[in-house]
């Protein structure tokens, strides 16, 4: 029998974190398979210490923020997952994630919510809306309406940058950009029926979507090679793949809490103050964490007393 659910790790530091981590996933899922892709050129993990139904990736990447081996290193772990395990579903996490959920609350909400994937996207339009380059998008982040127009300079216009020459003089345009239609249908993958779609990293999905992301087609090669060339592809590569394949449902919420207010460029610290809110929320996954193993394990055995009660409930 298939696992009813795998979990894809991706990581680069914190090892006390990600094995925390690997453990309590391994208590609450019932040993369900866990594949991490590790950066082992910025941390060193003793991979003998983790569980058994935990796997690393050994033909692993660099990763850096914006980098495209973020993207490598998750379709890696995937494929390996699948070739292992084929579980019905997958969790995309960091080391910095935890469940707010019971296991068997989230497998309830997976099973039966009709969708095939849980990732926020949105297609990618021309935008002229000024970008917020000061305070950012603040707690609309990426729904915010002229975050379209930085997705839009990403990942579809053609663009020219001199970052280094912008960024010593202090100039807030580092780039210009080429948005003619006829030259993005004819130097993108952009034309035809071919779609743009961008949003957040974070995924949830079953075999009929890790199967399209893995797939070795003709639209996901030219989708590599594109988004291989831009910058923050995990922002867009994952989404125009999904996005572009009819069949799969896919909702808007992909059943993270996090916290963008007044934040920039990554949503708020959470604290021991936030767990009632957290606890009360829809979502099955929050980040980010700090490593806090006191405050972890209490949230944790909260999680077994709710999952002892539905199932006395249930009895």
């Amino acid at each position: 029998m298939n696992p009813a659910i795998g979990f894809v790790l991706l990581t680069h530091n914190n090892p006390d974190q990600i094995l925390f981590l690997c453990e309590q996933l391994t208590k609450l899922f019932d040993n369900a398979p866990i594949v991490i892709h590790h950066d082992f050129s910025q941390c060193q993990v003793n991979v003998g210490l983790f569980p058994k139904n935990v796997s690393f990736v050994e033909d692993w990447l660099t990763t850096q923020w914006g980098s495209w081996g973020i993207v490598g290193g998750k379709l890696k772990a995937l494929r390996r997952l699948y070739a292992d395990h084929n579980p019905d579903w997958f969790v995309v996490l960091s080391a910095a994630d935890f469940p707010i959920k019971p296991a068997q609350s989230i497998l309830d909400d997976l099973y039966n919510g009709g969708f095939d994937a849980y990732l926020y996207h949105r297609q990618i339009e021309r935008c002229d809306l000024p970008i917020p380059h000061e305070k950012g998008f603040g707690n609309e982040n990426f729904v915010h309406p002229a975050w379209e127009r930085l997705a839009f300079e990403r990942y579809v216009a053609i663009g020219f940058g001199f970052y280094k020459l912008a960024t010593r003089m202090k100039w807030r345009t580092k780039a210009f950009y080429l948005r003619q239609r006829f030259l993005i249908e004819k130097l993108t993958p952009f034309h035809g029926s071919v779609k743009c779609y961008a949003g957040d990293f974070w995924l949830t999905g079953n075999r009929a979507t890790a199967e399209a992301l893995i797939a070795d087609s003709e639209l996901n090669r030219s989708l590599i090679a594109h988004f291989m060339r831009r910058p923050v592809p995990d922002e867009g590569f994952t989404h125009t793949v999904l996005g572009n394949v009819p069949s799969l449902k896919i909702s808007p919420d992909n059943k993270r809490f996090t916290d963008w207010a007044g934040q920039f460029n990554h949503p708020r610290t959470l604290t021991e103050a936030d767990i009632p809110h957290l606890l009360s929320s829809s979502s099955h996954f929050a980040r980010k964490f700090q490593f806090n193993r006191e405050m972890l394990l209490r949230l944790s055995e909260q999680l077994s007393q709710t999952q002892l009660e539905l199932d006395r409930q249930s009895a």
